[in-house]
């Protein structure tokens, strides 16, 4: 069948809830990137995530629950979990805890802990509320490619392989959630960096925050989902370039520059029109963490070789910019 992407109106959003009440698995938006949803609470469903995005096994969904409340059903929650949950949610963290036996140990790896959170976007939540069960949904987009922020994202790189993907138009944050591990509640860790930041974690924690540089072994099962040291990657060789530089480039390969702002006085080496982009006008972290990932796909499908792109400032959200860009970096 061919793959439709559909207006989110009552009678679209009918037809998304019968598939994923019949196990199906269907294109979603999120405020982060777009997800292939599918139910939590099905071995089956879940496996067809994993068949359709090419993902590993070892690689952890992500739960989205409507509400704290729905979310408790899933796991084992501590004393902090109210904070949280009244300070981020419904929003772009995740948290990692100990489940309950109710989640398919596929959904989690094996492990006895899942990732969890509520989604803030208005159509996928219409989605979870007339659901009695809880959607994983990681992001919609063939394993280890950049993640998708706009509906026809999900088309060009899975529409041979989905029925129907919900277009909310693009992404609000444009980067996957912040992951918090909280299995050991006196001493939590983030796992993987993303628009809600350290600082606003642990003031309302009133602990510090450690950050887990965790190193993935080969076919062992990940704590948490974002840990692969290549990720996020566009065909294109990606290479990286310090803030407020230029590329030094050699050779002959076609290389596309991405800049983090628009720096007119620094361009006169390079053609605007051919291969220099900007993420923003004026280097604003939301705004280059917003068109990030847009704009690597449409830098990818316009046949260059290499894209070296300028580093964020190792800053707040700029930690989370260059943690997808040094995976989409890595060397295989």
């Amino acid at each position: 069948m061919k793959c439709m992407i559909l207006t989110p109106n009552e009678e679209n959003l009918s037809i998304c809830l019968r598939q994923l009440r019949k196990g199906k698995v269907i294109g979603v938006p999120t405020e982060t990137v777009y997800g292939l949803a599918g139910n939590a609470l099905s071995y089956e469903s879940v496996q067809k995530i994993f068949s359709i995005k090419g993902r590993p096994l070892i690689d952890p969904l992500i739960v989205h629950c409507s509400s704290s409340k729905d979310a408790r059903k899933y796991i084992y929650a501590p004393s902090e979990f109210d904070q949280l949950c009244a300070a981020f949610w419904p929003g772009p963290l995740t948290l990692i805890l100990k489940k309950r036996s109710i989640i398919p140990d596929i959904v989690t790896a094996g492990l006895d802990s899942v990732a969890i959170r509520i989604p803030k976007n208005s159509i996928f939540q219409s989605l979870l509320k007339n659901l009695n069960f809880p959607l994983a949904a990681p992001s919609a987009n063939p394993f280890g490619y950049v993640s998708p922020t706009c509906a026809q994202h999900v088309e060009q790189t899975l529409g041979d392989r989905l029925g129907f993907i919900l277009d909310d138009g693009p992404c609000n944050h444009g980067l996957e959630s912040t992951i918090l591990d909280m299995r050991n509640p006196a001493n939590p860790s983030i796992l993987r960096h993303g628009p809600v930041e350290v600082s606003a974690i642990e003031d309302i924690l009133g602990v510090k925050v450690t950050i887990h540089n965790i190193c993935t072994i080969k076919n062992q099962a990940l704590e948490s989902p974002g840990l692969l040291s290549k990720h996020y990657s566009p065909n294109a060789c990606v290479k990286l370039f310090e803030p407020r530089s230029n590329p030094r480039i050699k050779g002959t390969e076609k290389c596309a520059i991405i800049y983090q702002s628009k720096r007119k006085e620094e361009q006169p080496k390079f053609n605007p029109a051919v291969n220099t982009y900007w993420l923003s006008d004026d280097g604003n972290p939301k705004v280059c963490a917003n068109q990030l990932y847009s704009l690597l796909q449409k830098v990818d499908k316009s046949g260059f070789n290499q894209i070296w792109v300028e580093k964020s400032s190792d800053s707040k959200l700029g930690i989370a910019i260059n943690d997808r860009l040094m995976r989409a970096a890595a060397e295989d």
